[in-house]
C-alpha cells in the first residue's frame, strides 16, 4: 500500500486550507495598521498650530526661540555649574599681584554658613 490515507488526505487538506487562509489575513486593509493618536506636549502643540501657515516671521520667532533653548541647556546650565563648583569647591585663593595663595578659612563647627 503506497501513498496517504484517506485521513492523511484530508488531514493535508484541511493544513493547506488553513495556510491559505492565515496568509490571507496577514495581508493589511489600505486602513492599517491603526497608530494611536500621538500625544504632544504642551509647547509642542502650540509650536505646530503656530507654525501652520509658515509665515516667514514666526518661523523667525520659533528659531529664536529654539536656539535659546539650546543656549540655555547647553551654555548657560553647564557654566553656572562649573561657576558654582569652582567658586564653593576650589579651596585657596590667590592674590595676583603677589601670586599668595590665602589659605581656606577655618570650619567653626558650632556655627552654620
Amino acid at each position: 500500500m503506497t501513498g496517504y490515507t484517506p485521513d492523511e488526505k484530508l488531514r493535508l487538506q484541511q493544513l493547506r486550507e488553513l495556510r491559505r487562509r492565515w496568509l490571507k489575513d496577514q495581508e493589511l486593509s489600505p486602513r492599517e495598521p491603526v497608530l494611536p493618536p500621538k500625544r504632544m506636549w504642551p509647547m509642542e502643540a502650540f509650536w505646530n498650530k503656530f507654525l501652520q501657515d509658515r509665515a516667514p516671521w514666526k518661523n523667525m520667532i520659533y528659531k529664536v526661540y529654539r536656539n535659546s533653548i539650546f543656549a540655555v541647556t547647553h551654555i548657560l546650565i553647564p557654566t553656572w555649574i562649573v561657576h558654582y563648583y569652582v567658586k564653593y569647591h576650589v579651596s585657596g585663593d590667590t592674590i595676583l599681584e603677589t601670586g599668595e595663595v590665602i589659605p581656606p578659612m577655618k570650619e567653626f563647627p558650632d556655627q552654620h554658613h
